[in-house]
């Protein structure tokens, strides 16, 4: 720990680009309290933080005032793990997004931005979509849009039922809308008692607040390219809302309908955020390979697609039983891409 802070030191007092920072991993998955009371003032800051006690640096996304208290949205920039912090435990020894790079260029978080900066130019599917080839298994993403159905909770129980002793608490991500999680508290605190009881360990990915969409409108004019869409809201107020339902945000976020162009993407990076497609949506037709990521939809709009992957799982009940065909965590899989890469 000694060793790291002198490097630290060393960064910030010259700020040289390339210099190479390396935290020891360490996990900051704290859990967060229960649904609390609304938060102020929350906004983007970043700044490269040194935790109270004996962790690693991390780097601080967002600060916030809940109950009178500040507290700091903050990521390991290695294992790429999310916490809620109070400000208290955190020390913000530099701030801005140049000292932030200075410290981490070489970590598998700001290589992961930068990974996905290069798949920046499609319409449709920018991003990361495609994680480790090597991968005995996938990574399963559920998306949560707006929707008056209540949740597919089969999917979950089956996964549960299918994963839950090789690999329990089962790894998945759910990309979470605002309005979804206004318009579904009983199915919200479903999940979360699902993630308290350790059934299940969710990567919250941001899917925006409203996730508006036109049937009349062109691609290139639709869901957040939708004119006057204002993205901070859509971005930080889910986090906000996410963080007053007791769930912590990650790092990942996951454009409405899959539509980006460059403007939108760029906005979404400078929040610290890594835009997640997908190679294996199930409901187009596209059918996973090791490593995919795959995309259902579990707001009880998509059957098809949530029988079509729990067909998947009762086909590969063999190897699942003999861990040769799993469910991954999507922090894990980037980090582990990431590093092999560098290596």
């Amino acid at each position: 720990m000694a060793f790291q802070l002198i490097s630290l030191l060393r960064v910030l007092a010259n700020n040289r680009p390339k210099i190479f920072f390396w935290a020891i991993a360490c996990s900051l998955a704290i859990p967060w309290a229960a649904p609390g009371e609304p938060l102020r003032d929350y906004r983007q800051l970043f700044a490269v933080g040194i935790a109270a006690g004996d962790r690693s640096p991390v780097i601080i996304l967002r600060s916030f005032k809940q109950e009178g208290n500040d507290h700091y949205l903050t990521v390991d920039p290695v294992t790429l793990r999310t916490a809620v912090l109070p400000a208290d435990q955190v020390r913000a020894a530099a701030e801005g997004w140049e000292a932030v790079k200075a410290c981490f260029i070489d970590s598998p978080y700001l290589r992961a931005l930068s990974d996905a900066a290069r798949n920046s130019g499609a319409l449709q599917n920018a991003g990361l979509v495609h994680v480790l080839s090597k991968q005995m298994g996938v990574d399963l993403t559920v998306d949560l849009c707006p929707s008056h159905r209540p949740l597919d909770r089969a999917l979950f129980t089956e996964v549960i039922r299918a994963f839950g002793r090789e690999e329990g608490p089962v790894p998945l991500a759910v990309a979470v809308t605002g309005l979804w999680m206004e318009k579904h508290p009983n199915d919200l605190a479903w999940l979360r008692r699902l993630a308290q009881k350790n059934e299940i360990a969710v990567t919250w990915i941001n899917h925006s607040y409203h996730h508006r969409v036109s049937p009349d409108l062109p691609l290139r004019e639709n869901f957040l390219l939708e004119k006057g869409t204002d993205v901070e809201a859509e971005v930080l107020g889910v986090e906000a809302k996410m963080i007053e339902e007791g769930l912590t945000p990650s790092v990942f976020f996951r454009f409405p309908g899959l539509v980006s162009d460059d403007r939108i993407f760029n906005q979404v990076l400078s929040y610290g955020l890594i835009p997640v497609g997908s190679d294996a949506w199930l409901g187009k037709n596209q059918w996973p390979k090791p490593g995919s990521i795959v995309l259902v939809h579990a707001n009880g709009n998509e059957p098809i697609e949530i029988r079509r992957f729990l067909r998947l799982v009762r086909e590969e009940r063999e190897q699942i039983a003999g861990k040769h065909w799993l469910l991954y965590d999507l922090r894990e899989s980037t980090a582990r891409m990431e590093k092999e890469k560098k290596d």
